[in-house]
């Protein structure tokens, strides 16, 4: 057991912020520690004007994380709490939501599986290791999944029910097939791959980007009418008018000049 290390890493480049879970012994399963890293990272990315984008994966080649760390929960917590410990009982709680407004990518290096299924889910987009698998196998041990209602949003209802009802494990490729996945490439290539992404993104203009996530989420749950009134919200600062600080000019001027463009600092 290894003790006194953290138990999620950080890492910038430029705009891009890289949070690796570091649980390899535990194939990367999510404790009560972890929980509250990946919460306290995802405030410091949602705080920080300096970072457009975030890359979420984990130490190894085995595992993106095998989800809530059941061993844990019998044994009690590895900083000192024993098995039928109320504290550690007590301290149990829902696991981070995720939320930012800012694009995200999953760079899944194993098995997602479970809460780690739900890591990569709360993520923009995908990225996966030929070799990852993926399941939401909670009802093998009688156990909730809540997260797993998202994903009839995706495949069929068909797939969805083979995925939460059977709790059947898919392999990458099938994962790309029924569109959770955007892209499998041998497992030496995650990190460049991932990173590729992540370097278009921070060449694209942020306030679009995180205008368009926004609604792309919202178009989920409300009707054409209200997502047009948001669109006016979002999108507030086009067509360019005078006091907004944001260059909505910009794009349109490469455009026509045939050069890249050089947006500002989203802010």
């Amino acid at each position: 057991m290894i003790v006194g290390r953290d138990v999620l890493l950080t890492e910038r480049k430029d705009h891009i912020y890289t949070i690796t879970v570091n649980r390899e012994e535990r194939r990367n399963a999510q404790s009560m520690e972890l929980y509250g890293r990946i919460a306290e990272e995802y405030e410091t990315f949602n705080e920080d004007d300096d970072l457009w984008v975030m890359i979420v994966t984990a130490k190894g080649d085995v595992a993106f994380s095998s989800g809530h760390d059941l061993k844990e929960d019998v044994e009690g917590d590895v900083r000192g709490g024993k098995r039928g410990d109320t504290k550690i009982v007590a301290r149990r709680r829902p696991h981070p939501s995720l939320a930012t407004y800012k694009p995200t990518i999953a760079a899944i290096n194993g098995c997602a599986l479970a809460g780690g299924w739900m890591m990569a889910q709360r993520c923009d987009v995908r990225i996966a290791a030929e070799h990852a698998t993926f399941g939401i196998p909670e009802v093998k041990w009688n156990l909730p999944a809540p997260f797993a209602a998202e994903i009839a949003q995706f495949p069929t209802m068909a797939i969805a029910s083979e995925l939460v009802l059977w709790g059947r494990t898919i392999d990458a490729k099938r994962a790309y097939e029924i569109g959770f996945v955007n892209k499998v490439v041998p497992k030496e290539q995650l990190m460049d791959e991932a990173m590729s992404w992540a370097e278009e993104m921070c060449r694209l203009g942020q306030p679009s980007v995180r205008a368009h996530k926004r609604l792309l989420h919202a178009a989920q749950y409300l009707p054409t009418s209200e997502i047009e009134v948001m669109s006016e919200d979002l999108f507030y600062w086009w067509p360019p008018k005078p006091g907004v600080e944001i260059d909505a000019d910009e794009g349109a001027r490469a455009f026509v000049e045939k050069r890249p463009p050089k947006f500002e600092d989203p802010g």
